[in-house]
């Protein structure tokens, strides 16, 4: 039994180490956006993470003699359709939580004029590299090593723990990290281990993001929708309502738990 958690906790802190050096590497590599113009930053952002991503992975996997493949870092004739299932998944979920969002807050939307759908799309473009280097980061290899020493429960909260980590380490309130990044690391992670590699969550992630992104509160922006008080005035931030922070945060909150719980079982009992 002690070798066990001795066992455990060594998987789960080469998971944070790796974790970390991914940090490092991708603070370090960021420095090369000074060079690219100003709209294409978060572009180059997006990318720098990716190779920061995969440059990890890369150094892990050489030092367990292991390949990308033995971790589902792989792709194969199904990987695009998983994408799209999770992106198909990821739209569905955001989009209920948003419009329940704008509903109980009271918020007017009104179309963006200075938008188009094209521009939208073009905006939201750097998405895909964002969230496929975070799934890269932290449902690739940190989940696989400790699933395989661990349990899915186990590697899935480890996991969303150090996602919400990361999240404080870029500047954001432990609230909305544990409970907003932290939460969606649950159900991103869960979908991991279903869908037995990162295009599923990469999909959802992707997903979740471009719909938040539909929608802003200025008129000066890429967003399809601008929102409003229900008066017509500015909002400073969609946030500005108590419930826009807390339905959303809840709700995937327990969606992510009993994700987790249904997968874990599920797993647990194809492998009895």
């Amino acid at each position: 039994m002690q070798q066990t958690r001795s066992t455990s906790a060594l998987i789960v802190a080469k998971a944070a180490l790796f974790c970390l050096v991914f940090t490092v590497l991708f603070v370090l590599l960021s420095f090369f956006k000074s060079f690219v113009p100003g709209q294409w930053e978060r572009m180059a952002h997006g990318i720098t993470g990716t190779m920061a991503a995969l440059l990890t992975t890369f150094l892990f996997l050489k030092y367990d003699r292991r390949r990308f493949a033995d971790i589902g870092l792989s792709f194969e004739k199904t990987t695009f359709i998983r994408f799209l299932w999770g992106f198909a998944t990821g739209i569905v979920i955001m989009g209920l939580l948003s419009l329940s969002v704008i509903y109980a807050s009271g918020f007017r939307m009104e179309t963006n004029a200075n938008s188009s759908v094209l521009n939208f799309l073009m905006g939201a473009l750097p998405l895909i590299p964002l969230a496929f280097m975070e799934e890269m980061a932290f449902r690739g290899y940190p989940l696989e090593v400790l699933k395989d020493k661990t349990g899915v429960r186990v590697s899935v909260l480890v996991t969303a723990v150090l996602f919400a980590l990361y999240h404080i380490a870029n500047g954001w309130a432990v609230q909305n990290a544990f409970l907003g990044a932290g939460a969606w690391g649950l159900l991103y992670g869960a979908a991991a281990v279903y869908g037995r590699g990162i295009a599923l969550p990469t999909g959802m992630h992707f997903a979740a993001n471009f719909t938040t992104a539909a929608f802003g509160t200025s008129t000066d922006s890429f967003h399809i929708w601008v929102l409003k008080q229900e008066n017509g005035l500015d909002l400073e931030n969609y946030e500005a309502s108590q419930l826009a922070t807390l339905i959303p945060q809840i709700s995937i909150l327990v969606l992510g738990i009993v994700a987790m719980e249904w997968v874990a079982r599920n797993t647990s009992e194809k492998n009895e």
